[in-house]
């Protein structure tokens, strides 16, 4: 008897002492087992944006006024906007609509955020706008000066001058190639030929080096100016289109309204552009060339070549070519406008197509 009355001396200790640690020390930051007494954090919602909505157009330097209302019954402390990744101003939570100028914004997607505060936590939303440029581009038509052969076997993919030499990088499966070209008769001088299994897309030339994109293979191929042999070759995350120089970094296309800025040596992004006009997104920007800081652009599948401001995503220039353009190519869906070179040596601007038989030297005019 005696025993069972230690045995349940001890057990009732035993108990007592887990209760205390549990439910005991305010000291030791143990919350007390009153659950009334445990403080809970805030849960709150952000307020939400009703108006605009999500992916909706506008011009840059349109107003945009966000339209919000509270989800939530908390009196929040404030609010934080946000364009980008900048914070624009703090605002008294009351408000509910919030105003954003937008004349310095280049074109394309933009985040507008607001950034709702309760009791020292945060909670935000957003929504994404894109901008067209706010400024007409310019028309032009081409004028022949001079006319020169070009290869109907070559599938013009790029189109350069280097020390006043033409080189061309030309497509196709197990035709792809870069081609040293003399630009009077349209003969061959040298060539590197691509792996066959490879679709040859854009040149540039950079430093002592060409470099030749590749479409779905995502490789680039550089190679020698001297003799044209390879020297190496790496990959990069895009399709390959189109690319030329920009000062010390180059600019490539993938066929989309997306230029990038990318590193020479890994093609790693620096930046991205959207190019907008002042109706729409400029979508299959294809063959690349750097003109006096301004970048000329095939448009696939079109007569036309646009002139891009690099620095606000805008088209400042389209050049329509359709007078020029030879009638037999004229409804083409493959053997179409593509290869821009200009030869600042003697600041002239040549243009051709996939397989076409000519090459042309044109002045631009412009009629509007």
């Amino acid at each position: 008897m005696e025993f069972k009355r230690k045995v349940i001396k001890y057990f009732l200790l035993g108990l007592f002492s887990i209760i205390l640690f549990s439910c005991g020390n305010e000291e030791d930051n143990i919350p007390n087992c009153n659950d009334n007494n445990i403080e809970q954090k805030p849960v709150f919602s952000a307020k939400k944006i009703i108006s605009p909505s999500n992916g909706s157009e506008y011009t840059i330097g349109d107003t945009i006024i966000l339209e919000t209302q509270n989800t939530d019954t908390v009196k929040l402390d404030s609010v934080v906007l946000f364009l980008d990744a900048d914070r624009v101003n703090v605002f008294d939570a009351n408000e509910s609509s919030f105003l954003f100028t937008t004349s310095n914004l280049i074109t394309g997607k933009h985040i507008f955020g607001i950034e709702s505060w309760y009791k020292g936590e945060s909670n935000r939303t957003d929504v994404s706008l894109f901008f067209k440029s706010d400024i007409a581009p310019v028309q032009y038509k081409a004028k022949i000066i001079n006319t020169y052969p070009h290869s109907t076997k070559s599938y013009t993919q790029g189109l350069l001058f280097d020390n006043g030499q033409l080189y061309e990088g030309t497509g196709q499966w197990g035709e792809s190639a870069l081609k040293k070209t003399e630009l009077e008769t349209g003969k061959v001088l040298d060539e590197y030929i691509l792996p066959a299994k490879v679709f040859g897309e854009g040149i540039v030339a950079f430093e002592d080096e060409f470099i030749q994109l590749t479409w779905q293979a995502r490789t680039a191929y550089v190679i020698n100016k001297k003799d044209l042999s390879l020297k190496k070759s790496f990959t990069y995350d895009t399709e390959g289109w189109g690319i030329t120089n920009y000062g010390k970094d180059l600019i490539m296309s993938d066929g989309s309204h997306k230029l990038y800025i990318v590193e020479p040596n890994t093609f790693s992004v620096i930046k991205q552009i959207e190019v907008f006009n002042n109706k729409r997104a400029i979508i299959n920007l294809n063959e690349l060339e750097n003109i006096d800081g301004k970048i000329y652009a095939n448009v696939y599948l079109s007569h036309n070549i646009v002139i891009i401001n690099l620095e606000t995503g805008k088209v400042e220039g389209n050049i329509d070519l359709t007078d020029i353009i030879p009638d037999k190519y004229k409804n083409e869906n493959d053997n179409v406008l593509n290869g821009i070179a200009y030869n600042p040596e003697n600041k002239k601007l040549y243009i051709t197509g996939k397989r076409w038989d000519k090459l042309f030297e044109i002045e631009l005019v412009e009629t509007n």
